[in-house]
Parts: C-alpha cells; sequence; structure tokens
C-alpha cells in the first residue's frame, strides 16, 4: 500500500516565559545573512513508542511542554526574520502537527526507506519561503497504526546549522524527560556569533533567491566499520597518511560521481567546515547560528591521474584544501576583514559554480552530532534520517546508529545516478539503502 499521512492536529506552541524587552531585537550574524533560506530537515524514528493509551499521551503531552521550555532558552527560534539583520523576538512560537500514518508500518519503512516518501513526514516543505518570512522551527509527530511514532523537524538556516539544531533537540529532550537533565547541558550561547562576526547593514536589503534545483535523484548507502577502515588504509597517502572517515567517504563518492558522469578529469568538491572548530580560540558547540563556510578541493585535467588510483589524490586534495582554507581564510573571519573574507568567499563560490557547472560537487558531514542520543521517553532513535532532495551533485553524510558506521545522502542527475549506482568500486564498500530496523526478526 502507499504510504498516506494525514494531518489531525495543529497547534501553536509558545515559550513557557516572555522574552524580556530588551532581549527582543535578536542580532544575526553575517554568517546567517549570507545562508540559504531553507530549512535544514530531520526525521527521528522511534519505533517502540506505544500505538496508544496515556503513556504515549503522557510522552506527548510532555514534549509539548518540553518544546514551549526550550523555545524560551533558544528564544530567537521563536521569533521572526523582520529583515536581513536581526530577528524581532515576539514568542509567535513554533508550529506543532501530530499526523497519522496508514498504508505502511514503522517497520516496513524502517526496513526500505523510501527518501521520497520521507518527505511525508516533514511539517514544511524544505525550501519553503517560511523559512525566511514565518515559523524558524517547526515540528510533526506522526503516529504508525501498528505502534511507532517519526518526529520530523525542520529548522531556518538562517538562524542554523546542524550544530544549532542538534543543540536544541538535545536540550528539548533533556527536558521532556525530566527538568534536571537540563542543568547538566551548556546553555545556548546567543550572543557570541553576533558579536565576533557582526550583521552588516550592507545586506539588510538581500532577500532569499532561490536555490538551484534541479531534476534529480537521491540515493542512501550504507557504511559498516569494516568497509569504512579498509577504505580509509587504500585512500592513505603521504599528504594524508590517516584519512578520516568523512575523508575517505567523500573521495570515493566523488571519484564514482565522475566517473558516473564521464567526467573530463576536472572537477571540484566544496565541502562544509563547522567554524566553530577552526577559530582561534575555538568556539563553544553551544554557540547558535548558521557558523559554516567551506573549502575546496580541485581535480584538473592536467593532473596526472589516468593509471593511478583517484582515491588518495582525492583525499591529499582534500586535505591541501582545508590547510588552505585554515592558513588563508579561517584566521581573517574572525578579525576585522571578517565581512570582506565572506564576502570573497561566496562570490568565489558563485564563479566556481559557474566554472564547473555540472562537475561541481558539494558535500555536508552531519556525523558526531549525536542525533542518536536525543531520547524523548521512548530510548533512543531507531533511525534519524533526511530525506530526498532536489539539490544536485549533494553529498550528506551521517552516523549510522552504532556510531562507528556511517550513511551517506547521495544526490545525481537521473543519467548519472543510472551509472552511480552500477559502480563496481562503490559497491566494494557501501551498501544500497540498508534495512534500518534494529527490532526482532519478527513482528
Amino acid at each position: 500500500m502507499e504510504m498516506k499521512v494525514e494531518i489531525i492536529s495543529k497547534e501553536t506552541i509558545k515559550p513557557s516565559s516572555p522574552t524580556s524587552a530588551h532581549l527582543r531585537r535578536f542580532a544575526i550574524s553575517v554568517f546567517d545573512q549570507f545562508a540559504a533560506s531553507v530549512y535544514i530537515p530531520l526525521v527521528l524514528f522511534y519505533a517502540d513508542a506505544p500505538r496508544a493509551g496515556p503513556e504515549i499521551h503522557e510522552t506527548l503531552g510532555r514534549m509539548k511542554s518540553a518544546l514551549s521550555e526550550t523555545l524560551a532558552r533558544f528564544y530567537p527560534l521563536a521569533g521572526r526574520i523582520a529583515d536581513n539583520v536581526r530577528v524581532d523576538c515576539t514568542d509567535e512560537g513554533a508550529d506543532y502537527f501530530e499526523a497519522q500514518v496508514t498504508g505502511i508500518g514503522v517497520r516496513e519503512i524502517l526496513q526500505s526507506p523510501d527518501p521520497d516518501a520521507l518527505k511525508l513526514l516533514l511539517p514544511v516543505d524544505i525550501d519553503s519561503p517560511e523559512s525566511f518570512h514565518g515559523r524558524l522551527v517547526s515540528v510533526q509527530s506522526s503516529f504508525f497504526v501498528g505502534g511507532g511514532v517519526a518526529v520530523g523537524v525542520c529548522v531556518s538556516h538562517k538562524v542554523a546549522d546542524t550544530s544549532t539544531l542538534s543543540s536544541f533537540l538535545h536540550s528539548w529532550a533533556a527536558a521532556a524527560c525530566g527538568g534536571g537533565s537540563v542543568a547538566e547541558l551548556p546553555a545556548p550561547d546567543l550572543s557570541t556569533a553576533s558579536t565576533l562576526f557582526p550583521p552588516s547593514e550592507a545586506l539588510s536589503s538581500l532577500r532569499p533567491g532561490k536555490m538551484l534545483k534541479q531534476k534529480c535523484q537521491s540515493r542512501r548507502y550504507g557504511f559498516r566499520p569494516a568497509e569504512i577502515a579498509a577504505l580509509r588504509a587504500r585512500a592513505a597517502s603521504s599528504i594524508a597518511a590517516q584519512p578520516t572517515r568523512v575523508e575517505a567517504m567523500s573521495a570515493l563518492i566523488w571519484k564514482c560521481a565522475m566517473e558516473a558522469a564521464a567526467s573530463s578529469g576536472r572537477s571540484l568538491l566544496a565541502q562544509t567546515v563547522n567554524i566553530r572548530k577552526r577559530m582561534e580560540p575555538p568556539l563553544a558547540p553551544s554557540s547558535v547560528g548558521c557558523l559554516i563556510s567551506y573549502f575546496t578541493a580541485k581535480l584538473d585535467e592536467n593532473d596526472e591521474h589516468q593509471e593511478k588510483d583517484l582515491l588518495p589524490m582525492l583525499v591529499a586534495k582534500m586535505r591541501e584544501g582545508m590547510d588552505d582554507f585554515l592558513g588563508n581564510y579561517a584566521k581573517r573571519l574572525g578579525g576585522s576583514e571578517g565581512f570582506s573574507t565572506l564576502c570573497e568567499l561566496n562570490e568565489r563560490a558563485g564563479e566556481l559554480m559557474r566554472t564547473y557547472g555540472p562537475s561541481f560537487y558539494s558535500v555536508t558531514s552531519w556525523c558526531r552530532f549525536g542525533l542518536y542520543d536525543i531520547d524523548f521517553g521512548w530510548g533512543r532513535p531507531d533511525w534519524t534520517s533526511i530525506c530526498s532532495s532536489e539539490f544536485k551533485n549533494a553529498l550528506v553524510l551521517m552516523d549510522a546508529r552504532d556510531g562507528e558506521g556511517a550513511e551517506a545522502w547521495v544526490m545525481l542527475g537521473e543519467a548519472e545516478m543510472a551509472a552511480f549506482e552500477k559502480d563496481r568500486d562503490l559497491l566494494r564498500y557501501a551498501t544500497p539503502n540498508p534495512s534500518a530496523w534494529t527490532g526482532p526478526c519478527q513482528p
């Protein structure tokens, strides 16, 4: 049967306490000003949530109360973007939906996830203009007939990145499971981003543009720890003696994508960088905002790679790209040159996208953000996922539930995907759409 999702209720969750008058005009950072006007999506599956009865209603009641408390702590997320310089913290709150899923059970969707169907478990379209003009946070709790809940969360990229989303969700879950555990979490750092990277009035009139979307297909691949270890060993070189798992997986997918596109040997990879870790001194993980930049790795026709294994070369180029970013950009971001440096990086990104066109790839890592530790009262999630996307040549890496394996979400054009998913080198290391079911073999 086809999965159907019916919204059965909608309400607005407002902060549990009003924002003080002196905090109502919240300055965003220059990073936020440049951020794309899209939502960051995440779906968390809890297969053991009961089908009905007082227990699930009690947990959902705690979740909504905890969301209200968490919005008070992260008060800008309950506001609205007034312009591209500030958020008006008027406590308008977050949208909260409850939905009923029919036609499929939670076990079936976890055993064979459908990237397109997962969109139905999100409260809003990823590219909705609401991410700039409306709600900054939306939540949808979807109930499966035979038991199990999927919690879909969307947070505007204009005020958050994956690190901020993770901090928000951990705070929310801790409040839902008992107020004492909230005290153990670091308070959200709401001021550092705009203090170190103040907004520019020159960007106040900048309005969201349309993200470049193209007809493409999304595929999900699983990497087990043993395959990751073998891939890392293969990708090692004198420049990168111990490649990280993100470097090794990114290089493999980049290589296979280029081959699927019958590339001439000229290509570029842009990888996002969480600048919290790259500043001197590093910023706290609890720093709120879209605090990301990127580095690039280029493969040109004159690179001698025809007779060699491309993996070590690609990882080496990624390592060189990161070193270039750290040496020539990261230190300038936090100083008086911060705004001009960001303008330079964004202008450079545009030029590279125009130059490399269909050979331009992007990668984002969601690894090591503790997304499998988000417990609202039903235990750890059985699976955390994103969904299909129309942003071509994109790669998103995520942790597997065991913390050692990983998942890769790959978005390519239809023709390229047809060749990519048959690549023997890819299939040596990656399992197409592995089961995310963690329950017993028998229902």
